[in-house]
């Protein structure tokens, strides 16, 4: 018993002087993620992971969300196209092939540093499962690109989640 003792002591003593990452969580590390063809980069922690395949130019999860990007320059776009216009047209898309589809935060545009941002937050059903929905177009000037991004989440994940989801669409920005 008096070893045990002498043990967590001594123990005690080296987390307190040393720092003792057991006791202290760390910073998670950042990511960052690019577009190559578009020249954009976004930052994410590192529980995010790149997800090939599929209709996106860039997908990551961590397995409780999804970050969905659709990139276009504004030169492939048809002439007097707004980016309102295409994030109506995305969103439209999405949400046409989802059911019970309900809006639960109005839809907002706001300044970002790398140009102006448009948001919104759905629940709607898919396969029976009930997700939640955020869509942004976020128009980066620099690169002349329009960029939609797709948030999908459990309805348990993103409530507590979303000031950090919304940090990392938010960092979509020209590539350094």
């Amino acid at each position: 018993m008096k070893k045990a003792m002498i043990f967590v002591l001594v123990v005690c003593i080296l987390c307190s002087s040393a720092g003792c990452s057991v006791l202290t969580p760390a910073e998670p590390v950042q990511k960052t993620f690019l577009l190559e063809s578009y020249n954009l980069q976004i930052v994410a922690d590192d529980t995010y992971y790149e997800k090939t395949g599929g209709s996106f130019d860039l997908q990551l999860t961590n397995e409780n969300s999804y970050i969905s990007i659709m990139a276009y320059r504004y030169s492939d776009l048809p002439e007097g196209t707004t980016a309102q216009d295409v994030y109506d047209i995305q969103n439209q898309d999405i949400f046409s092939k989802r059911d019970a589809v309900a809006e639960i935060e109005k839809t907002e545009t706001f300044s970002l540093p790398q140009g102006e941002a448009i948001r919104g937050a759905y629940t709607a059903k898919r396969d029976g499962s009930e997700n939640y929905y955020v869509t942004y177009l976020i128009d980066i000037p620099e690169e002349e690109v329009l960029a939609w991004v797709l948030v999908t989440t459990l309805s348990t994940y993103y409530p507590n989640h979303k000031d950090h989801l919304d940090s990392i669409v938010c960092s979509l920005s020209a590539a350094q």
